[in-house]
């Protein structure tokens, strides 16, 4: 073996590299948002660190083969694999909730996951700021 540190490369650099006709929408982009799961509960933070939001699971209920959709990576199955959160709107007093379906396992999600853009669209519709 070598002594010389081993090159490691992006998604984004192999998919480009080896697939540069691919459509710009499928191109893994580098995340400005971290998803944490703590005890039950996925945790978003950006970039430095900050925590900006924690999503609540939602008790299931009805039938257990209900196929869902997370709406961070767009994968599909059933409640075994993704649940249901709620994180209260700002400035609602608990009154408001907004509702989003994700996997359970954050680290599948994010490698699946190739845009911010439902993560900010989420901060937007809960009032929080991100930057």
């Amino acid at each position: 073996m070598s002594d010389e540190p081993q090159q490691t490369y992006s998604a984004r650099e192999i998919v480009l590299e080896f697939f540069p006709a691919t459509r710009e929408q499928l191109i893994p982009v580098s995340s400005a948002y971290d998803l944490k799961n703590h005890d039950g509960q996925i945790i978003i933070a950006n970039s430095k660190g900050q925590d900006l939001i924690s999503l609540s699971p939602v008790q299931p209920s009805g039938n257990a083969s209900t196929t869902l959709c997370c709406d961070f990576c767009q994968h599909s199955g059933n409640r075994y694999y993704l649940q249901l959160y709620r994180a209260e709107v700002a400035g609602s007093k608990g009154r408001h909730f907004f509702y989003v379906s994700l996997c359970k396992n954050t680290e599948a999600c994010e490698t699946r996951r190739i845009s911010d853009k439902p993560i900010e669209e989420l901060l937007k519709r809960l009032g929080v700021t991100h930057s």
